[in-house]
């Protein structure tokens, strides 16, 4: 369609030239088309990590394979800054606890992660667990680093034929292992009992609002505490 001729719809009414000229020029067409690729897996990982059911280790997931898009875009100038600005973000959150996040899951461990990256070995593991442990339940632990060496080597009930049972319930394989293991799976189903997102506070909200309304605004604790939501 020429730029220049009146395009009229079905009231009469034409298009402005500088609309026309735009519907008309196939490199915006092209550029529509390169951001749809792009946002496309964004709105994925996002979609992801807005459910109730989104846990830690899929937050690093999603971290990583956006900064792998990014990282192969061919617009060299627009990759670097996209990804010096992931770097950045990634350099504000507490590293620790999200690698732990995806260690404490037994189908990944260190399998993902560069043999050659700094300061990320078992030894640096144990230490964490032994923060966080102390931390999170204030008392040191005594049996911690052993568990782990279990869970490296994979030994029952760490092996993936126990994990597969779960149908990758994370929180109830941890339970499961509580009996040998009682202060790592502690920390582990801390760690992954995390809700990343605000979806399970704002669906209890929305659920008192059926209860604490203008005419019974009267209730007390006791009473809500007999609900489960």
């Amino acid at each position: 369609m020429p730029a220049n001729k009146k395009t009229n719809d079905r009231n009469g009414r034409k298009l402005p030239d500088d609309i026309a000229d735009t519907i008309n020029d196939s490199e915006f067409w092209i550029t529509l088309f390169e951001l749809q690729n792009l946002l496309y897996p964004l709105c994925g990982f996002l979609n992801k990590l807005q459910k109730d059911t989104a846990r830690l280790y899929e937050v690093l997931h999603c971290f990583a394979y956006t900064t792998k898009i990014l990282n192969s875009h061919p617009n060299f100038e627009f990759s670097s800054k996209m990804v010096e600005r992931m770097e950045h973000r990634w350099k504000e959150w507490e590293q620790p606890l999200l690698i732990l996040s995806f260690i404490l899951h037994p189908s990944y461990k260190l399998q993902k992660f560069s043999s050659s990256a700094p300061n990320l070995t078992w030894t640096h593991i144990g230490q964490w667990l032994k923060y966080y442990y102390e931390s999170w339940f204030g008392s040191k632990p005594v049996s911690i680093l052993s568990e782990l060496i279990k869970y490296k080597r994979m030994q029952d009930p760490y092996d993936m034929d126990s994990f597969n049972q779960f149908k990758g319930n994370l929180v109830d394989f941890w339970e499961s292992t509580n009996g040998i293991g009682p202060e790592l799976a502690r920390v582990a189903i801390r760690i992954h009992g995390i809700c990343v997102n605000s979806a399970s506070v704002e669906r209890l909200w929305s659920s008192m609002g059926y209860l604490h309304t203008n005419r019974r605004n009267r209730l007390e604790v006791p009473f809500y505490s007999h609900f489960r939501f």
